[in-house]
Order: structure tokens, then C-alpha cells, then sequence
């Protein structure tokens, strides 16, 4: 049945019960957010009446390879979000696998992204922009305490509830740090893969020589540069070095 499908299928990813499946969706409000044409993010109406987030990524069934390093992406994006509990980080609610598209099912945060909200109302005020910063330094924070980088924070990835209360998104990027200290950063603390939206990188995580990111890695501190661009982004409607157009074509992810 149907219902046993949604039961196995979720067992095999990641044994994660899912607290909204497929079958309790009544219909897709609207796509929120159009990633790529594998990867969008809707709307979802749950059979209770509640509304939801729901992150689909259609695997290529004619490219295991692909599928299969997809799949394990996720499994690594959902292994990571159902651990993390805080106020400003959007919250995991369950994942579903039918037919090859995988659905990843979140808190759902009507307000829309930072950078939605500075294509409306343009820079932000002072008073607004500190309030977001520290609740973005918050969530941060809590990841970092808890060995996690994000890798790619940026205004995209940043939302707001109507409330004024900020939600770091989009863990698709994130990882776990190996485990020694939950403060410091030491040699053990660094990645070594490369990953990011170039505005926003910080420059030890930028693909200008790979040969320098393997030798040396990076830890926490990317993403506090990060944070600072998305500062610079809420007080000017832009990121840094916006007008270096090429940057933007540079390969973000090796």
C-alpha cells in the first residue's frame, strides 16, 4: 500500500519518521524557491491544516552514479538538521523517498529571505539591521558549538518569520567538524572542500589555488567572514565587490 511504501521508504533514509508524508499533503500551495530544475522548495498543506516547507530533489534514475552521490548528500543535509534545535534555525520536521524524489519537509517561514526582503524595502535601517545580525550570530553560534559550519550563508539564506525572528535555512553545504574541542579551532577542525556563493566566501575557502585549501583547510571563521558580508548586504542592498562581475561566474563548489 501506500502507506507501507512511505513507511519503508523512509526507513531506509536514515530510519527518520517523518511527521508529514507525502499522502498527508493535501496539494502544493506555490514553489518558493526555484533552486535548479532538480531541486525546488514548496509550500505544502498538511491534512491537519498546518503549513509547511517541502524540499524535493528529483534523483536521476538514469544516472546511478549521480543519484547515488545526491542521495548521500542528503542524507548527510538530513543527519544534520534533525539534530539541530534553536530558535534561529529552521526547523526539521521529517523526509519521505517515493519514485526517486526525496522530500525534505521544514518549518515553513512565510516572511521570506533577507535578500527578498532588501529587493522590496532596500537597505535595511540601523536598528533593524542589528537586530537580524545578532539573531544571525545566534544561530551561528549554536552551530559552531555544536562543530557545524554552514559554508554558505548569505541573504538567500537567511529568512524571517513575520514575527522579526530570523531563521538560518539551506543546509545543503553544511558539516560536521571532527570532534575535539567544542571552542577552539585546531588542525583537526578544518575542511578542506570548497563550497560557497563567491560574494560571500571567505577568502582561505575561495578557488583561487585548490593546492592552498588542501595544505592549509578552513574552520569556523569562514563563516564569520560570511556573516560579515551578509552584514554588508543588509546595510547596502548589495554584497561586497558586487561590481566585480566575474567573481560571480567563478566556480563556487569543487
Amino acid at each position: 500500500s501506500l502507506s507501507q511504501a512511505h513507511t519503508l521508504s523512509c526507513a531506509v533514509f536514515l530510519s527518520v519518521h517523518s511527521l508529514y508524508q507525502d499522502k498527508n499533503i493535501i496539494y502544493k500551495l506555490v514553489i518558493l524557491r526555484l533552486i535548479a530544475s532538480h531541486y525546488q522548495v514548496y509550500c505544502g498543506l498538511t491534512s491537519q491544516g498546518q503549513l509547511i516547507a517541502v524540499k524535493q530533489v528529483i534523483l536521476d534514475s538514469s544516472d546511478a552514479d549521480a543519484a547515488n552521490k545526491e542521495y548521500s548528500r542528503l542524507q548527510g543535509e538530513v543527519e544534520l538538521l534533525k539534530t539541530l534545535r534553536h530558535i534561529n534555525i529552521v526547523g526539521f520536521l521529517g523526509t519521505s523517498l517515493q519514485q526517486h524524489v526525496v522530500s525534505i519537509f521544514m518549518e515553513y517561514i512565510p516572511g521570506g529571505s533577507i535578500a527578498s526582503i532588501i529587493h522590496r524595502f532596500g537597505p535595511l535601517p540601523e536598528r533593524v539591521l542589528a537586530l537580524y545580525t545578532q539573531q544571525i550570530l545566534e544561530g551561528v553560534a549554536y552551530l559552531h558549538m555544536n562543530r557545524v559550519i554552514h559554508r554558505d550563508l548569505k541573504g538567500n539564506n537567511v529568512m524571517l518569520m513575520p514575527t522579526g525572528v530570523i531563521k538560518l535555512i539551506d543546509f545543503g553545504c553544511a558539516r560536521r567538524l571532527s570532534y575535539m574541542h567544542h571552542t577552539t579551532c585546531n588542525s583537526v577542525d578544518l575542511l578542506k572542500s570548497v563550497h560557497g556563493t563567491p560574494y560571500w566566501m571567505a577568502p582561505e575557502t575561495f578557488v583561487f589555488s585548490l593546492q592552498i585549501i588542501n595544505e592549509t583547510g578552513y574552520g569556523r571563521k569562514s563563516d564569520i567572514w560570511s556573516v560579515g558580508c551578509t552584514v554588508f548586504e543588509m546595510a547596502t542592498g548589495k554584497p561586497p565587490l558586487a561590481h566585480m562581475d566575474k567573481m560571480a561566474k567563478q566556480k563556487s563548489t569543487v
